[in-house]
């Protein structure tokens, strides 16, 4: 492992009993195991997780950060309706900030860090033929992250860092939502070589090419998986299509 996998996993690793417990509640949520208007009872949760409320707190205020539940000091903490659009929006900031690191890597390539891309893209063809859909997400989420550092832009990596700790990001690949055929994975894996290659050769047009691809079909997979796994939930109004759209079910 070299240091900036160290440096990966460090910072983007959960790190405390909050964000473990934000994590493991937000898994709930996107899966629609806790419906829109569920409360989220402090004592209820400190028991179940085995620990005092303080934590439990803190975790409630992570979830709201991350758009996944409103909170009151009067009446509590309710899980909120997800919005299709506002994680489609989240997608193509996070897109758009990760194009733009590609495009200053191909200009002026770090060879660190295009090694451990070359890592990363071996990572994701061992696991083209038999791997986990939510494993191969995570490690295409590195590879995208070693293309941010690559690109020299402090505040473009502090962004991206903010994006995936502070928003459904940092909860939304908890279930399988892409990656789940061979073929699937196959293109993917090919489309971040191919930015690798682009890199190599110092062509930014076609790095951003390969990558805004396979960033764009990331998008539509996850937001329609997304739409399916809300719709099939027993509480409909769990998942909607816009701030103030209609329900998925009415939709469906």
């Amino acid at each position: 492992m070299s240091r900036h996998d160290d440096e990966f996993d460090q910072k983007f690793a959960p790190r405390t009993l909050p964000e473990q417990v934000a994590e493991e509640l937000g898994a709930e949520i996107i899966a629609g195991r806790r419906k829109s208007g569920d409360r989220l009872i402090e004592v209820e949760l400190a028991q179940r997780f085995g620990v005092s409320r303080g934590p439990i707190r803190e975790a409630i205020r992570m979830l709201e950060r991350r758009r996944l539940v409103d909170f009151n000091p009067r009446r509590g903490a309710y899980v909120r309706a997800l919005s299709l659009k506002s994680i489609a929006d989240l997608f193509d900031v996070r897109m758009a900030l990760s194009l733009l690191a590609a495009r200053n890597m191909a200009t002026a390539p770090i060879e660190s860090y295009i090694d451990t891309l070359a890592r990363r893209c071996a990572e994701l063809d061992a696991m083209v033929e038999d791997g986990d859909p939510i494993m191969f997400a995570r490690v295409t989420t590195r590879a995208v992250r070693t293309v941010a550092h690559g690109s020299g832009n402090e505040i473009l990596v502090e962004q991206l860092a903010e994006l995936a700790n502070q928003t459904v990001w940092a909860t939304i690949w908890k279930v399988p939502l892409d990656y789940e055929t061979r073929e699937i994975r196959k293109e993917a894996a090919g489309l971040l070589r191919s930015t690798l290659d682009a890199i190599r050769r110092r062509d930014p047009d076609a790095a951003v090419a390969s990558l805004r691809k396979l960033l764009e079909e990331d998008r539509d997979r996850a937001v329609a998986s997304l739409s399916r796994m809300m719709a099939g939930a027993d509480d409909l109004g769990a998942f909607s299509q816009g701030e103030a759209g209609g329900e998925i079910g009415s939709a469906a």
